[in-house]
């Protein structure tokens, strides 16, 4: 099994922007998802003056190519 990770921010647009990267994601590496998992956090903020609230999404999947060997 193995594992994806992918990070956006809390907003209407990050999670838009999420949601094209993990189809694309899926639908380009033609994995089997086993176990999805959510979570929160905060990141610095790129100037680094404050912290921006964060979604973390890890993907633990088969590789089907893999499987089929």
């Amino acid at each position: 099994m193995k594992v994806q990770s992918f990070m956006g921010k809390v907003s209407m647009t990050g999670l838009r922007q999420m949601d094209i990267q993990i189809n694309e994601w899926l639908q380009r590496s033609k994995v089997k998802p086993i176990h999805i998992k959510q979570s929160f956090g905060t990141d610095i903020h790129h100037e680094g003056r404050m912290s921006e609230p964060i979604v973390i999404i890890t993907v633990w999947y088969e590789d089907e190519s893999a499987v089929d060997k």
